[in-house]
């Protein structure tokens, strides 16, 4: 992966951003809700830099992200991945993003710009999507092939569809909250989201006033920026259910994409596409990952190789 350098070069800067960005786990109403915390302000303003998105597409994109690095908090073995793919009508097109226990997540939108007249009028993210679908794929180490939900989509919002999933593919109780915020300039300062699910045998009441509870948080994002910690959060808003934390770990904007891999691509071209391009060029020969949006070149001679 080439990723973009947003920090001018200040490794500093780039290791407290580094280390603010994790994921947390955690346990509550008497061990009857399972939950995790994610702080992601550099993995968005990351994504946004290589993808060279405007504000529009980095709010849509990134509750994408934030989401895949929640549900990374699901995964159990070193091999285990998700993906989540939002096809439809509306001018976002859709989008494809996936994450690993790693806490790696990748994606792109399917469109560069969202189209729209008056981004700044716009009332409701829900007119963006339209009709469409939202297919949830768990890739597991443990099990023979890769398990496939779907479901339409209903509230044209990332958190409402997904715990909407939740409810009918997997029938478990979930929600979720994912949020980006903005200064005047239009730039992140502040991203994270929330994600709680219902164990077997939860009392419904505590769900209740759980699910009651995360929508009453206003702007997470916004509480990030302003230097609160995830811990100090969930202790707060959650603190009649009593949360226990369980454990951490990193979440970062990453694709595994190389050279080298991108090389492999080219070798595996019919024998007459190698040789036109060998031909005829142009050069260097442009690969692109659309997962992460690097680019890799390879001259002429990179082809006299392969």
């Amino acid at each position: 992966m080439i990723k973009k350098d947003i920090f001018n070069n200040d490794v500093k800067e780039q290791f407290k951003a580094s280390a603010k960005d994790r994921i947390y786990r955690f346990v509550m109403a008497d061990q009857m809700i399972k939950g995790a915390v994610v702080h992601t302000t550099r993995m968005v303003n990351e994504m946004r830099a290589n993808h060279d998105l405007g504000p529009l597409e980095t709010l849509m994109l990134g509750q994408a992200y934030i989401a895949a690095s929640l549900l990374c908090s699901t995964l159990k073995d070193k091999n285990d991945r998700l993906s989540m793919n939002i096809q439809c009508s509306g001018p976002v097109k859709g989008l494809d993003v996936e994450s690993n226990i790693f806490g790696e997540v990748r994606g792109y939108l399917k469109t560069h710009k969202i189209e729209v007249k008056n981004p700044g009028k716009i009332k409701y993210l829900s007119t963006l999507y339209g009709a469409g679908f939202l297919t949830m794929t768990k890739y597991l180490d443990n099990a023979p092939t890769p398990y496939s939900g779907q479901v339409a989509l209903e509230y044209g919002s990332i958190a409402e569809d997904l715990a909407n999933y939740f409810l009918i593919s997997e029938q478990i109780p979930t929600g979720f909250k994912l949020s980006i915020y903005f200064d005047d300039k239009q730039e992140v300062k502040g991203a994270g989201g929330i994600f709680l699910q219902a164990l077997p045998g939860a009392d419904p009441s505590k769900v209740i006033d759980a699910e009651k509870m995360i929508q009453g948080i206003d702007s997470l994002g916004e509480l990030f920026a302003k230097g609160h910690s995830p811990e100090e959060v969930v202790h707060r808003e959650f603190s009649s259910l009593e949360p226990q934390f369980l454990s951490d770990s990193r979440v970062e904007f990453f694709c595994r994409c190389s050279k080298d891999r991108m090389e492999g691509y080219l070798k595996n071209l019919s024998k007459e596409e190698k040789n036109d391009m060998k031909e005829n060029g142009p050069f260097p020969v442009e690969v692109r990952c659309h997962h992460c949006n690097s680019l890799y070149n390879f001259s002429k001679d990179d082809f006299q190789a392969s």
